[in-house]
């Protein structure tokens, strides 16, 4: 039987480490978290397109309160601001003395 010699078998786990880096730089979208005080807004980059995923509320105690993604649009695109509504029912439930912020998680995509 003959064996691959050392040097071959390294370039070939050379080459397909690089295309799956290739592939994965490229191919992939990108998954984040954005937040905004009630009132502000986001912009969206040029070239890209925002999908919400999830939304939530905080008010600084610790803990996320999700609301309704029909509060939104799920998708923007580029120069597209995402206006942060000054009161949502599910702000009754957080303290009414702290400031409301709003956490996005979004999938980006070029466009």
């Amino acid at each position: 039987m003959q064996q691959k010699s050392p040097m071959i078998a390294c370039k070939s786990t050379f080459t397909l480490s690089l295309l799956f880096f290739l592939v994965i730089g490229y191919g992939q979208d990108t998954s984040f978290v954005k937040s905004a005080y009630g009132g502000g807004s986001l912009t969206v980059p040029d070239g890209m397109t925002w999908h919400i995923d999830r939304i939530f509320v905080n008010s600084g105690m610790g803990y996320n309160i999700q609301i309704s993604n029909a509060n939104f649009k799920s998708n923007y695109t580029s120069g597209e601001k995402i206006l942060m509504p000054l009161y949502l029912a599910e702000m009754e439930l957080l303290d009414k003395n702290a400031e409301v912020v709003y956490i996005f998680y979004i999938n980006q995509r070029k466009e």
